[in-house]
């Protein structure tokens, strides 16, 4: 049998490193660095919750889906779901030129977006915190 509690744990070690990272990268003027690892913090830590709780098919990079998954657990997922989808543009845009009309993304954002990012997944990082340790 997995041990979904060491799991959970693990993954919510990196959702925290991650979050650290963002603000290493921002700090170093790498904004959508920043905003990409927010959202993967933010990802992270609900798949950190979804191990914890033991599930076993936990996929997909969507935290719209990952916290209407969570939510088979806990209805309060519905709380932070409006704003933890906000960090799902960050996944492709920051990362490839081919989603921007024109320019590549190390220059499509800014320290207001990287710090915008980091709050939101601030948020879903605590949220999942407070439920899994």
């Amino acid at each position: 049998m997995p041990d979904f509690v060491a799991e959970g744990a693990r993954w919510f070690r990196q959702a925290e490193q991650d979050l650290e990272d963002a603000g290493f990268n921002r700090g170093g003027g790498r904004y959508n660095v920043a905003c990409f690892l927010s959202q993967q913090a933010a990802e992270k830590a609900v798949k950190a919750y979804l191990y914890r709780r033991g599930a076993e098919d936990v996929w997909g990079n969507s935290l719209i889906d990952l916290c209407e998954d969570a939510k088979i657990f806990e209805m309060f997922f519905d709380t932070i779901k409006a704003d933890a989808r906000q960090l799902d543009k960050y996944y492709d845009i920051t990362r490839y030129p081919e989603y921007l009309p024109s320019g590549i993304p190390s220059e499509a954002f800014d320290d207001v977006d990287a710090e915008r990012a980091m709050e939101l997944a601030g948020i879903v990082v605590q949220f999942v915190s407070t439920r899994i340790t």
